[in-house]
């Protein structure tokens, strides 16, 4: 019997969220039976984030030089590979700090590294605050950003999922005055083509069908709302389609959503980040998850951020972690199996 998949959990924001959903999700039976994770965090953070608590997981602190896959495998416990040694005053929820910037990159890089050694099979992120990332010195707007600098991929694009919704977004965490300077032929072209893939090698959709948001109201109503349409989006849509890619649009985003939620179409490529997130959240806030397209790994996350005004309250939701931990293991013995055939 071959092992389960080992999926890296990074723990995020130290004062955010992420702690309590970590918890909250590995509780849930079903991720313990397809996977062996392991929590990329700070020990003392968790275990105050556990004191008092029910139902809570046990954790094992792994020792460094200590064998990694016995401590996986048992099934009395989720192993945690500390990784900073924050205080209680660095790590108060809700109250983000440069010292937690510092270590959720740590968490981070740290993942990346087991991921392209091999020793993780996939990696699934708790929420961090972009803000308190730079602050440390780190100048990324987000996870995407970070993960295809550490894995030296050219091109990476977010694919955010739900029972009934999958969008893609061609800009990610840029300012919505930047959009359109922000948009080119090429960069649609490669957010097809990375959609597509996405939807081949992850979802088993032999001929995906990908739907097209139009940049303006109306499609840009022949050129008189935006010429974005006719000049930069329909171009890339046929170059797509030359290349075999099942294309459509641009369509104006204000009925598409409503025929993409009905089946109509496996997924929507988003011109910005709202575009995407607004219907999204409207179908899915709750148990979303976020892919990453284009890293030599499989990475998922949740779907929010970090929440510092509920943290440390008990009161945060752990569906979108549960479900980042589930579809990051999933993929990855996916993956697995192709490689074996």
């Amino acid at each position: 019997m071959s092992r389960k998949p080992i999926v890296a959990v990074t723990m995020g924001d130290p004062t955010g969220i992420g702690p309590e959903i970590i918890l909250k999700a590995l509780s849930d039976p079903a991720i313990k039976k397809i996977c062996n994770p392991l929590v990329l965090g700070d020990w003392g953070v968790l275990q105050r984030a556990s004191a008092g608590k029910r139902g809570v997981p046990k954790l094992i602190c792994w020792d460094h030089g200590q064998p990694l896959l016995p401590l996986l495998q048992r099934r009395d416990g989720f192993a945690v590979c500390s990784l900073s040694s924050l205080s209680s005053k660095e790590s108060r929820p809700g109250f983000p700090v440069k010292a937690g910037g510092h270590a959720a990159y740590r968490y981070i890089y740290v993942a990346a590294k087991l991921a392209l050694s091999n020793v993780a099979d996939a990696i699934a992120t708790a929420p961090i605050s972009k803000s308190i990332l730079i602050d440390a010195g780190y100048n990324y707007p987000g996870h995407t950003e970070l993960l295809a600098d550490l894995s030296r991929t050219p091109e990476c694009r977010m694919m955010l999922i739900g029972k009934k919704l999958r969008v893609v977004l061609v800009t990610g965490h840029v300012a919505y005055c930047k959009v359109p300077r922000g948009l080119t032929r090429d960069g649609i072209r490669i957010t097809l083509e990375l959609t597509h893939k996405g939807l081949r090698d992850f979802f088993g959709i032999a001929r995906p069908r990908i739907a097209v948001a139009a940049l303006n109201p109306h499609g840009g109503e022949e050129g008189i709302f935006g010429n974005e349409e006719k000049e930069i989006i329909a171009p890339a849509v046929k170059s797509a389609n030359k290349r075999g890619m099942q294309a459509h649009g641009p369509f104006p985003a204000d009925s598409l959503f409503h025929q993409a939620a009905r089946g109509d179409y496996d997924a929507v490529v988003c011109m910005y980040h709202d575009q995407g997130l607004i219907p999204l959240k409207l179908h899915h806030f709750f148990g979303g998850v976020a892919l990453t397209l284009g890293p030599p790994f499989v990475r998922t996350s949740v779907d929010h951020g970090t929440a510092y005004d509920i943290a440390g309250t008990g009161k945060a939701d752990e569906s979108s972690m549960r479900e980042a931990i589930l579809l990051a293991a999933r993929l990855a013995g996916q993956n697995r199996k192709r490689r074996r055939q």
